[in-house]
């Protein structure tokens, strides 16, 4: 989530740093990302927003179920499932449930609880910065090349918190010798990324350009390294599972084809046998 955050401080940036160099390639190639990055944030926030209100709504339904259990009606059905975690309470003048469920429903939907809003603040923040650099820019009497100087800087601090938010899965991976949690499509399309705009801008000279995409790059290489000599764990179980379960089934074709099997009897035989050997023994 943090890193959509970062998405649009960098697209912001770039655009910004479009303007002053009067490029159209960067302008076209990070103002759909600046929208897009938008709706990614607004998405966020309401997947963690949903996420964190169905988790209280859950823990208070069930905190007022158990609060209230005095007034419900618990049936002789109920009480044999519930076994030793019943607690025989007096409940013979519990009134109806219904009613008593339908009021503890509307208490719990009423209640006051705050919002659960990190990724809205992170987002926040990130727009204060770049609001605060534009209006440095706009409004202190600068050169052009001072301009570009400022842009170019920050958003090169923005960039390597874009770029450096593989580190801790890097650290992850060498931890646990595990790459599984490195996503194989974002870091290819983060490399072919870092590639591009590092001849571009070793193409046009521009160093705020090509030396943080640069590094972006070679994280990404280093992502790929490790994802060959430390493959998932995950997939290694599965190939295991795999190979025991072939195996196993070998085995059973194997003593299947044994001449000592015994062929399976039609239905009844059996107990027709049973009744023959019985009264051969009354006999």
């Amino acid at each position: 989530e943090d890193l959509q955050a970062m998405m649009t401080g960098n697209c912001s940036g770039w655009v910004t740093y479009s303007y002053l160099i009067q490029n159209h390639f960067v302008f076209w190639a990070n103002a759909p990302g600046l929208v897009l990055s938008i709706w990614l944030n607004m998405a966020a926030v309401k997947l963690q927003y949903c996420d964190r209100m169905s988790q209280s709504m859950r823990s208070s339904f069930v905190q007022l179920l158990d609060n209230n259990r005095k007034s419900f009606k618990v049936s002789e059905l109920d009480r044999r499932a519930l076994g030793d975690k019943y607690e025989d309470d007096d409940v013979s003048g519990a009134p109806n449930s219904f009613a008593n469920l339908r009021k503890m429903a509307l208490d719990i939907t009423i209640q006051k609880i705050e919002a659960p809003a990190p990724h809205e603040k992170v987002v926040v923040g990130v727009v204060i910065f770049w609001l605060a650099i534009i209006s440095f820019i706009s409004f202190l009497k600068l050169d052009p090349s001072q301009r570009q100087l400022v842009v170019g800087i920050a958003v090169n601090i923005n960039l390597l918190f874009f770029y450096g938010a593989p580190l801790s899965t890097i650290f992850t991976v060498i931890r646990t010798r595990d790459s599984s949690s490195i996503h194989r499509r974002t870091m290819v399309m983060n490399t072919m990324n870092g590639i591009f705009w590092t001849a571009f801008g070793f193409g046009t000279v521009d160093y705020f350009i090509s030396v943080p995409n640069g590094l972006g790059a070679i994280l990404g290489f280093v992502q790929m390294f490790m994802c060959l000599v430390m493959p998932c764990k995950g997939n290694e179980q599965h190939t295991r599972n795999a190979e025991v379960y072939d195996l196993e089934l070998g085995a059973s074709t194997t003593h299947g084809s044994s001449s000592d099997i015994k062929e399976i009897e039609p239905l009844g035989t059996t107990v027709d046998r049973q009744e023959e050997t019985q009264i051969q023994t009354k006999n």
